[in-house]
């Protein structure tokens, strides 16, 4: 079941969401937020940035709800009664004293573990994008960018809600009446305690617009997918929680007295990992790089003297090294990779960029506009670099399925649909 569900997904699911979906990527997901809110620091217009929390996300969701948004998406009955029977079938026990006692069913609710939880949960959420959509459609709520195509009003990474909006009175009112009709169908309420509200430095009357809302009015920068989404270029500050990390790691496995080796493979698979996690999402300044290095060079010889160097131990082992990947050859290695996935156009992220940016104009002859963002022009700048790499795999045969000659295709990459699911699959909005 699992397996049919996920081949679903990709036509029913909007690009809004990115979050147990084939081929979406949440470091795009976190790249589009940042971009959405990079000009809230500059003069001239209102605009708001809503992070909704959602009170026990998955234990509160509403099964007949659920049951009839499969329907209205074109699911068989017979399928909707399967899924029914593995949601509603599990019971319950309780440890007292280790001992199980009885077994009790459930009302509602969806099982943190079972592989099926987060499709039906995605399927849920879309319902919120539903909303909104036709809340934007109605003029009721007015994105932050409405002449951009796709626009987009709000992003969703499973429970994980990001709003976007011009905050007038009405507006606000509108949002929190989408997440009042939302919370009453499909069980998941808004945790008001967790949520906020971040406005644009034009922004006046702020506390009345955040209690329209019922939140309380935040301060950015703030953590949004584990990294931290701020209006400027990322400072040495902001990424201090991943220095954090990466020393608290280190002191806890110093004790443990591991041999050189281990030292090495904890670096490679813990640390690295993690870096290699924000390099990806947000650009992480030189500085905060060299710190994270220092202190795996330090963990790797135990505080005595390095024997080697990091850029030494950064080489192959065949070079004399240890196969650890420098960092910074990591941040130039992500932004390649970003134009890569640019040049797919298969994403609500690059859609969204190319509108935004390119427009008419050629990706590969475009020059560097000083009002590109820090992660654009990171793109345009591995122009060179992608390039060679393309014509080189190209004289070597490419891959059989044609998509290294789409992607040297010169021509500029249409920004595509605006990512909701109409016409899907024959489905609409007004069967939800």
């Amino acid at each position: 079941m699992c397996r049919r569900m996920e081949d679903a997904m990709q036509g029913l699911v909007s690009r809004n969401q990115a979050a147990f979906i084939k081929g979406r990527s949440i470091t795009e997901h976190s790249l589009l937020a940042h971009e959405l809110i990079r000009e809230f620091h500059k003069p001239g217009g209102m605009k708001a940035c809503v992070k909704l929390d959602l009170r026990k996300a998955y234990d509160t969701v509403n099964r007949d709800f659920l049951c009839h948004l499969m329907a209205a998406m074109g699911f068989s009955e017979t399928w909707v009664d399967r899924v029914r029977e593995c949601i509603t079938s599990p019971t319950f026990s309780v440890l007292i004293q280790g001992i199980p006692y009885g077994f009790f069913g459930s009302s509602r609710g969806l099982r943190q573990g079972d592989p099926l939880s987060p499709y039906l949960f995605t399927l849920v959420m879309e319902y919120f994008t539903c909303l909104m959509d036709i809340a934007v459609h109605r003029e009721r709520i007015v994105p932050i960018y409405s002449r951009v195509s796709p626009v987009v009003s709000h992003l969703i990474y499973a429970d994980d809600l990001l709003v976007l909006l011009r905050p007038s009175m009405r507006g606000m009112r509108e949002l929190a009446a989408v997440m009042e009709e939302f919370g009453q169908l499909s069980g998941l309420r808004l945790n008001r305690d967790k949520s906020k509200v971040y406005f644009s430095s034009s922004c006046t009357l702020k506390e009345e617009r955040a209690l329209e809302l019922g939140v309380e009015k935040g301060n950015l920068p703030v953590k949004y997918l584990g990294v931290p989404l701020s209006v400027n270029y990322a400072k040495d500050r902001d990424c201090q929680s991943l220095v954090d990390f990466a020393q608290k790691r280190v002191e806890g496995w110093q004790a443990a007295g591991l041999s050189f080796g281990g030292r090495i493979e904890l670096v490679r698979s813990v640390i690295s990992a993690i870096a290699l996690f924000w390099l990806q999402s947000i650009m992480v300044p030189l500085a905060t790089i060299r710190k994270i290095e220092g202190i795996c060079a330090k963990f790797i010889w135990h505080g005595g003297i390095h024997a080697i160097s990091w850029e030494q131990l950064c080489r192959p082992r065949k070079e004399g090294g240890v196969g650890l990947r420098s960092l910074v050859s990591v941040r130039e290695a992500t932004g390649i990779k970003l134009a890569w996935r640019f040049l797919q156009g298969d994403s609500l992220w690059s859609a969204w960029m190319t509108s935004r940016y390119l427009r008419d104009r050629n990706f590969w002859v475009c020059e560097i506009d000083n009002n590109f963002s820090v992660s654009f022009k990171h793109i345009l700048r591995n122009r060179p670099v992608l390039r060679t790499a393309m014509r080189r795999r190209m004289r070597e045969g490419g891959r059989g399925d044609g998509s290294m000659a789409r992607s040297v295709d010169l021509r500029p990459v249409s920004p595509g649909d605006s990512g909701s699911p109409e016409g899907r699959r024959g489905i609409q909005r007004s069967d939800l």
